[in-house]
């Protein structure tokens, strides 16, 4: 049996001493030592224990904490030592001997134990899995649990005092070094330390932060302290590197933010597209945009297999996000660009505003990379990774990197194996390691260059945008105008977005849209449900389009507010109609539409996902059809009620049904109206025969001309009857 020695710093502090004090002496596993120290005599104790050889109690008024515990440690015999705050005890009489048995199992010389709290009467504990842990785990259980910034609770070998030189450190930073020195580090989830929160107190101990080495996850830091003394100066190249790690997911945002530097920037520009696996459609469209966009070259960058194999060691699927795999690709840019230098990292729900030659130019002072705070860094109450240097707590979604640095100090291996041990303790994933690893190695950026649309309430000070970042889970390409309707400027945001997309769309022509699509919608009211019918239409994936809105209302209310949002997308088209003869209005937009394509909307009904448009007429296209039709759900708003007719998602040929069949058969009444299909224009010819006032009429004239016709059955709109 090994001896321990059980702790005890009074400092003062007898409350509860005598209950501390009984929960060691009770402990089944007898060969331990209980030394108490006291800065004021307890002559209870010392009458109660004074023929206990195990019990030794020492008084010195003169002598603060630090030099108690040195005291304690020069007079221990054990060759394990535990220590216990005197408010505290132990839950049971087992508790030594299941830290002694854990030591001997595991071979480790230093055992974390998870607290058992003890407030307002409630015993409040926490489910830990018994694990060996690395030394930046602790580093990273600091961040969050007691346990780890106390030595109470611990068992503790005695060699690993023996580095000890300085005790007057702060208990964390004691442990830190304990830690630092020890070969295998236990988290146990004994819960058997209790610590007591007397009348309410609050038991929680503050972080020990520092500018020196005592809290940081790597040597970056004095790097770039070196750096700045050897006024080290990169080369800057004249043509500006990007990089963009995607996936198929993310393809349809990239002809967005290419050509949005494209359009910005003053400089030749190198996008490289950082990629695993990606589609033949995806390659070719982005071949597509390279040809489109002369100041831009796009370049498909394939990482390998092997670093690909690198990047599934980390515990994907632990951080808060489950951010995808793609988006570690950041980490290997030095190896995956070997002959550059320097690189500016964007994420592929970014949009540039400002001229990108002024971030390319920004110096670095020596640091690894540069980033902009996030928006934790403007919350009062933020709980990040940096608490309490919160406001130096960066986002990862624009970064500039220093390659050269990287290759040179031979970053990216450690940068990994750190990740790989600790990303599963974050909540947002690689981006909370960057922000510990890189501590005090990054310049940080003027808000602007990373302008966070969902919180930007929370910056200030910042006025002219250079770059906007959608980067919750609502984005301007996938989610409905609705979504956005709840304050002006995030709509603001979402409209800039959505013209970017359009304009991109009619500079490289790209041949899945070449067909146009005229989009007629109806506004008969100017609240809220007509905008989520706009939104509908506006957030549609489908490039090539134009939106006519008929405006039918009595008064000037939906004028006034449509003219902010035709004024920003040059693809709506608004008339007011007010007054006039609905079914004249609809026979005059279609004379006046552009499109190869029409499509009809009334207001308050609205497309229910954002491909539609472009599925429609891909089935068009690829049929040879005359006409497409969907399938329709009803919605009651006063019952909150959605109803279907049941569908099966396959594409049918109906051009073999006669018009009555079609205009009776179907339980949703499809073919007798014009809502839900893509009809090639040419089905309108010689309008002055069609009469828009009777759509049952006009359907069956429709129908009789168009000899191809399809069907999707999937519920693809929502027809809204109040």
């Amino acid at each position: 049996m090994v001896k321990v020695s059980v702790i005890v710093l009074a400092n003062g502090n007898e409350n509860g001493l005598n209950k501390c004090v009984d929960s060691v002496l009770k402990q089944s596993y007898k060969d331990f030592e209980l030394i108490v120290m006291c800065r004021q005599q307890n002559d209870e104790l010392i009458n109660k224990f004074q023929d206990n050889s195990q019990f030794k109690i020492y008084v010195d008024e003169s002598k603060n904490l630090s030099m108690l515990r040195k005291e304690a440690i020069n007079q221990a015999k054990g060759e394990y030592f535990t220590f216990i705050d005197p408010r505290d005890f132990l839950i049971d009489e087992k508790t030594l001997e299941k830290l002694v048995i854990l030591s001997n199992e595991e071979d480790s010389d230093l055992i974390i134990s998870s607290y058992m709290l003890l407030k307002q009467g409630r015993f409040l504990f926490k489910n830990v899995d018994t694990q060996i842990i690395s030394y930046n785990r602790f580093r990273a259980f600091q961040l969050s649990e007691n346990e780890f910034r106390s030595l109470n609770g611990t068992l503790i070998k005695r060699n690993l005092f023996e580095k000890i030189n300085d005790y007057n450190l702060p208990v964390q930073l004691l442990l830190t070094s304990l830690a630092e020195g020890a070969q295998n580090i236990l988290y146990a989830g004994l819960n058997a330390y209790v610590c007591v929160a007397e009348n309410n107190e609050d038991r929680d101990l503050e972080l020990v932060w520092g500018k020196g080495s005592e809290f940081h996850f790597s040597n970056t830091y004095s790097i770039v302290e070196e750096n700045r003394i050897e006024q080290y100066k990169p080369k800057i190249s004249s043509t500006i590197e990007v990089a963009l790690c995607i996936d198929d997911n993310v393809v349809d945002y990239m002809e967005t933010l290419i050509y949005s530097i494209y359009k910005n920037t003053s400089s030749y520009v190198n996008v490289n597209i950082i990629y695993k696996e990606l589609s033949d459609e995806s390659l070719d469209k982005l071949a597509w945009i390279d040809e489109k966009m002369s100041t831009v070259n796009v370049r498909p960058v394939q990482i390998s297999e092997e670093l690909h194999k690198s990047l599934k060691k980390i515990s994907l699927g632990h951080d808060k996000w489950q951010l995808p795999i793609s988006s570690y690709y950041r980490i290997f840019l030095a190896d995956i660009l070997p002959d550059v230098d320097r690189i500016i990292y964007l994420d592929a729900d970014t949009l540039l505003t400002g001229d990108l030659t002024e971030l390319w130019r920004t110096d670095l002072e020596g640091n690894f990379l540069a980033a902009c705070l996030d928006e934790k860094a403007y919350m009062k109450k933020a709980v990040s990774v940096l608490n309490p240097r919160r406001r130096e707590y960066f986002n990862s979604g624009v970064l500039i990197f220093d390659l050269y640095l990287f290759r040179k100090y031979k970053i990216i291996n450690s940068f990994l194996d750190f990740l790989v041990d600790t990303t599963d303790l974050y909540a947002l994933g690689d981006q909370d390691a960057l922000n510990l690893y890189f501590l005090d190695a990054v310049k940080l950026l003027d808000s602007s260059w990373n302008y966070g649309v969902p919180s930007y309430k929370k910056y200030t000070g910042v006025n002219d945008v250079k770059l906007l970042h959608f980067y919750e889970r609502t984005k301007p390409l996938r989610s409905p105008y609705d979504d956005y309707v709840s304050d002006d400027k995030i709509k603001e945001f979402a409209r800039l977005y959505r013209k970017y997309y359009h304009e991109a769309a009619e500079l490289t022509e790209y041949r899945n849209s070449n067909s146009k699509i005229s989009i007629i919608i109806t506004a008969h009211s100017a609240n809220e449900d007509f905008f989520k019918s706009l939104g509908s239409l506006s957030y549609q994936l489908y490039p090539n389009k134009e939106i006519i809105i008929l405006d039918v209302t009595e008064d000037n209310k939906l004028r006034d507010k449509i003219k902010p949002i035709v004024n920003t997308l040059s693809y709506l088209v608004y008339y007011n109609c007010s007054g006039r003869d609905v079914a004249e209005v609809k026979k005059f937009a279609v004379s006046r539409s552009t499109g190869d394509h029409l499509y009809f909307l009334d207001s308050p009904n609205y497309i229910n996902a954002s491909f539609v448009l472009g599925e429609l007429n891909e089935i068009m296209v690829k049929n040879k059809a005359d006409m497409v039709t969907s399938t329709m759900m009803i919605y009651h708003p006063g019952e909150n009620n959605l109803i279907g007719y049941g569908t099966d998602d396959k594409e049918v040929d109906v051009s073999s049904e006669s018009i009555e069949d079609l205009q009776s058969r179907y339980p949703g009444n499809d073919y007798n109206m014009l809502t839900g299909h893509i009809f090639d224009k040419k089905l309108f010819n010689n309008l002055e025969e069609l009469n828009f006032a009777d759509e049952k009429q006009l359907m069956a004239k429709i129908l009789a001309k168009a000899e191809k016709k399809m069907r999707k059955n999937s519920y693809y709109w929502v027809e809204v009857r109040n």
